[in-house]
């Protein structure tokens, strides 16, 4: 299905800047074409106005984990495009299909990098175009393949660590108040007597879930309190620690069921040296 809006709609393709940081043009573009997703979506706009807000908050915690980790440009520029760029498709896709379950829907990895091509956002950026595409591409994949380019390696832990952070950010505040919007919670059930055993037994293995292992909002608390072991960058860890929202997020978790894998995440956050 091609879910693209029509090349005369969108905005001029963003230019690119001789200063490595300064990505000032795909800023403007991401807004603009954000608006537009906005105006011509049927649904309620607020996961659309979520998903703008959680674009640039991302790209922001790239460019400190890129800082912080000292990389150069281009390398650097790679990261900041890609945290920028990683939810490209999720205006389309919930304009499509009314959700961001990817599972009811589309990749919104794969789709992301097929829109970024068809909307040629990359086009004055030929030294970082790749990576940032395989980035986008693999930024949601449950494992990232073992042939993984060095560069594209890097810029796409960036880019999923980034996205876990706010990720984590966003499911703290929503989370803290009921009702729940079920786009945001993947539509799972708030029932405390569901429960995943797999779920559970991967916190505790130090693993982490699929989404397709869900039974509930507290599975959901549970397995994004366990991506704490899938950050790669210390950076991203101490931006995680010093934030709160994981700890917010676990600490909420009732005795019945998830105690132990609680208090054993809990624990490893605390002994975790960033």
């Amino acid at each position: 299905m091609n879910i693209a809006l029509s090349p005369e709609t969108l905005p001029p393709v963003p230019l690119s800047s001789k200063n490595p940081s300064d990505i000032a043009s795909h800023e403007d573009w991401f807004r603009k074409y954000a608006a537009i997703e906005r105006s011509v979506c049927p649904h309620d706009p607020y996961p659309e106005d979520l998903k703008l807000e959680h674009s640039f908050n991302v790209l922001a915690h790239a460019r400190e984990i890129a800082v912080s980790e000292g990389y150069a440009a281009p390398l650097a520029r790679a990261c900041l495009l890609a945290g920028l760029y990683h939810d490209l498709a999720r205006f389309a896709q919930y304009r499509v299909w009314k959700t961001f379950k990817d599972a009811a829907s589309c990749n919104h990895g794969e789709e992301g990098a097929r829109l970024a091509e068809t909307y040629q956002v990359l086009q004055h950026e030929p030294f970082v175009a790749k990576t940032v595409l395989q980035a986008i591409r693999l930024h949601n994949a449950y494992h990232l393949p073992d042939d993984l380019a060095y560069d594209a390696g890097i810029v796409t832990r960036v880019t999923r660590d980034a996205d876990k952070i706010d990720i984590i950010r966003i499911m703290a505040d929503h989370l803290a108040h009921k009702p729940y919007e079920p786009t945001v919670v993947l539509s799972l059930p708030d029932d405390p007597a569901l429960f995943s055993q797999k779920v559970i037994d991967c916190a505790l293995n130090d693993e982490v879930a699929g989404y397709a292992d869900l039974a509930s909002v507290n599975d959901f608390r549970l397995l994004l309190g366990s991506w704490f072991n899938d950050m790669h960058s210390p950076a991203a860890k101490r931006i995680m620690k010093k934030e709160g929202h994981m700890v917010q997020l676990i600490e909420a978790l009732p005795d019945a069921h998830y105690g132990r894998a609680r208090d054993h995440l809990l624990e490893l956050m605390q002994q975790q040296q960033c």
